[in-house]
């Protein structure tokens, strides 16, 4: 049998808008304020990246960024090029975000749930890669959190703002 690679329903914005949620939700859970905006163009792109996906086996939300990266420093590996690669998805996924009302971008440039909730049935519709890649997307919010400020991530991860 043969298995189809959908590349459109990977880059489709709605997706990536409920690995944002998910980022923006377990970020504020954690730190008690939303992320920075620039963070969610380092989030989403390795929480949904298929091939770091298994860089993610045998963490959970304490593990820490710290930790991962000690642990997987090949996901350091051409991170730039990947987070440029995906700034253009990024940012659709928080405009779309933004538009329909589930999610802000605050006046002091933080990211934060909106009024309109996304139903639970949708997210728990989806096939086990797209959760999983959810998932992640909820596990680099804690991570990121307890890293501290914006730039202390960008600084770990190796990039300069």
């Amino acid at each position: 049998m043969r298995i189809a690679h959908d590349i459109y329903s990977e880059t489709n914005p709605a997706f990536w808008a409920f690995a944002l949620l998910a980022f923006i939700d377990a970020y504020t859970v954690t730190k008690g304020q939303g992320p920075d905006l620039p963070i969610a163009y380092l989030a989403l792109p390795i929480a949904l990246s298929a091939d770091l996906g298994p860089s993610f086996d045998g963490t959970n939300k304490k593990t820490g960024l710290q930790v991962w990266l000690q642990r997987r420093p090949e996901v350091q590996v051409a991170l730039a090029a990947r987070v440029n690669a995906s700034l253009g998805i990024v940012t659709d996924a928080i405009r779309l975000s933004a538009f329909s009302g589930v999610a802000v971008v605050g006046a002091d440039g933080r990211l934060g749930m909106g009024q309109h909730m996304v139903k639970a049935g949708a997210i728990k519709a989806l096939s086990e890669g797209p959760a999983q890649a959810i998932k992640r997307a909820a596990r680099v919010g804690c991570w990121f959190a307890d890293a501290g400020s914006t730039r202390t991530v960008f600084d770990m991860m190796g990039l300069t703002v």
